[in-house]
């Protein structure tokens, strides 16, 4: 910092700029200052208290640079404390997050410094809680928690650790509450099909195959015959509509395939033409 306003190189050249008026800003715990009655830069009032700025002070230009680039630093600590208090961050998002907002890197891995030395930055308490949530609150599977958490810059070490507040008991008890919701959304698919969709449901939430394993066994896919084949009836009214320009062999070719391709048992598939044959016979 320079700052010699009684020096005699100072007395020796011209008279240095001098503060003439201090304005708070509308925004709390923000100033103006103003040099020869001209505005020139702002400050944090931490900035204002620490550095004793006030009336009739001279600033010279290499000392309004030490405290233009203090402020830019003030700035993109209380920006990131600001984001921290809506919920916790990784040190990556924060990184992120002062970048985009047009501050330096330089700034921002300093920033994040001061913030893992104060405890507010751990990217391991970080991943626990975010493990913890994402298992308790939207039920996914561990492979979708360590995707995202690489997303947000966490490395593996911290991310497997962080995956010990997952247990798999709790990964079962998360597959089968996703089973059932997708048992209830599939009353007119046949059971083989309802359970093909709850394998492939629990694999997009990251579910892995010896969890989907445990899932599958303690849950009931079979429906009773006179489920299944209502959900069958459902499904080959349609297709028998699609296929109505077809007629004879073709047409029950078509709708048996569609069927069969949909996880219908064939006996029910032909009960199901027998009908319809009779339907049209009656007509």
């Amino acid at each position: 910092m320079i700052y010699e306003p009684n020096s005699k190189k100072n007395s020796s050249t011209s008279a240095l700029p001098k503060i003439t008026k201090i304005e708070a800003q509308k925004r709390k715990g923000r100033y103006n200052i103003y040099l020869d009655e001209e505005y020139a830069f702002p400050v944090d009032e931490t900035i204002l208290i620490k550095h004793i700025l006030h009336k009739g002070m001279e600033i010279s230009n290499t000392y309004r640079q030490e405290l233009e680039i203090e402020d830019g630093y003030r700035k993109a600590y209380v920006r990131s404390l600001v984001y921290l208090n809506y919920s916790m961050r990784s040190i990556k998002e924060i990184k992120d997050d002062l970048v985009a907002h047009e501050f330096t890197r330089e700034t921002a891995d300093q920033v994040v410094e001061q913030l893992k030395e104060q405890g507010y930055l751990n990217d391991l308490m970080y991943a626990e809680s975010y493990t913890r949530t994402a298992a308790n609150v939207s039920g996914k599977g561990p492979y979708v928690i360590k995707r995202e958490l690489k997303k947000r810059g966490v490395n593996e070490e911290i991310i497997e650790e962080a995956m010990e507040q997952y247990p798999f008991d709790q990964m079962v008890e998360n597959g089968v509450a996703l089973a059932e919701k997708v048992m209830r959304r599939s009353t007119r698919q046949s059971s083989r099909e309802t359970s093909n969709k709850i394998r492939q449901n629990l694999m997009q939430k990251g579910f892995q195959s010896d969890v989907i394993t445990q899932v599958l066994e303690q849950i009931t896919t079979e429906k009773e015959d006179d489920d299944e084949y209502s959900a069958l009836k459902v499904q080959g009214d349609k297709i028998w509509r699609k296929q109505s320009k077809l007629k004879g062999a073709k047409k029950i070719q078509k709708v048996k395939s569609g069927l069969f391709q949909k996880g219908f048992a064939g006996e029910l598939i032909t009960q199901f033409i027998n009908e319809k044959e009779m339907e049209d016979e009656e007509e």
